[in-house]
């Protein structure tokens, strides 16, 4: 394939090059010719394409992730990227093809303190080392074999009164609004962080969420139907705050953000032990 190379416009005196379907600014003016070679070849360093078989842990991460961000939903872009980059700080300078199902086990094993991670883990990095397969960045993948395990059913069950032990333990408003709608809703943490006031339609009792999980798979809005508290609640929150996300934290500036959100419910499993395992996914099951 012809390599391309840089040219001058008298028009525009300027220096471009052309590289696939985009044209490149290099450098303005006739006597800017070295600089644009430089920034033309650093230009072709970045865009050559990586050799198949000649990639190591921590590029074949990269490329997926590059490739979530633009096809997947943003939470399982986020997912992806916490489990790979843990898996890259320990493998990540390993030729892809050296890689055996013993570095995924013993990875795995250092972190004891995973649960259901452990198994969002090993999709994540099997998921990373097929998509290389598929797009031709590797002959074969190493994981075939290794089983991703089953999910753990969720035994145990907020009754009514534990919810409401829940709620009288969080000592202000904002989170109490949060774990209300969670409870109400039976949305994902994630969702109810992003809820705006464009995306409620409060005649008809709705949430309507452009941005969801399986968005991008169903082509479809999430339709969330409210409960006469929702319905209140939502009112007020988008009347103070009518432009971006409704739910905040308890100075009204930030909206909910996961580490947030983790921190918050680990204080709340130590003021309330007795109820074992409390987590956000928990709280929204109805």
């Amino acid at each position: 394939m012809r390599q391309p190379k840089p040219w001058y416009r008298k028009q525009t005196d300027s220096w471009y090059v052309q590289i696939g379907p985009k044209q490149h600014l290099l450098a303005k003016g006739k006597s800017s010719e070295k600089a644009a070679y430089e920034l033309y070849h650093r230009l072709m360093a970045e865009t050559k394409p990586v050799e198949p078989d000649n990639i190591t842990v921590a590029k074949l991460c990269d490329l997926l992730l590059d490739w979530s961000e633009k096809h997947n939903a943003r939470e399982t872009f986020e997912w992806h990227r916490t489990f790979l980059q843990e898996f890259c700080s320990t493998h990540g300078d390993k030729p892809a093809t050296a890689v055996i199902p013993h570095h995924l086990t013993t990875w795995l094993d250092a972190h004891p303190a995973w649960k259901a991670g452990r198994r969002h883990a090993t999709y994540c990095v099997k998921r990373a080392f097929a998509w290389a397969v598929a797009q031709g960045l590797l002959a074969k993948s190493p994981f075939p074999g290794v089983k991703v395990g089953r999910a753990n059913r969720r035994e145990h069950l907020l009754s009514k009164e534990d919810r409401e032990r829940i709620l009288a333990a969080v000592p202000d408003r904002a989170f109490r609004e949060f774990l209300t709608a969670l409870q109400e809703t039976g949305c994902r943490p994630s969702e109810v962080a992003r809820v705006t006031a464009a995306d409620l339609d409060l005649a008809a009792g709705l949430w309507v969420l452009a941005t969801h999980k399986t968005a991008k798979k169903t082509g479809r809005p999430r339709i969330v139907y409210l409960t006469p508290t929702m319905v209140e609640l939502s009112r007020r929150l988008a009347a103070e705050h009518p432009e971006g996300p409704i739910f905040r934290t308890h100075r009204g500036k930030r909206p909910w953000q996961r580490n947030a959100i983790r921190c918050r419910f680990r204080r709340l499993r130590e003021r309330l032990s007795d109820l074992g395992p409390v987590t956000s996914y928990l709280v929204s099951v109805r």
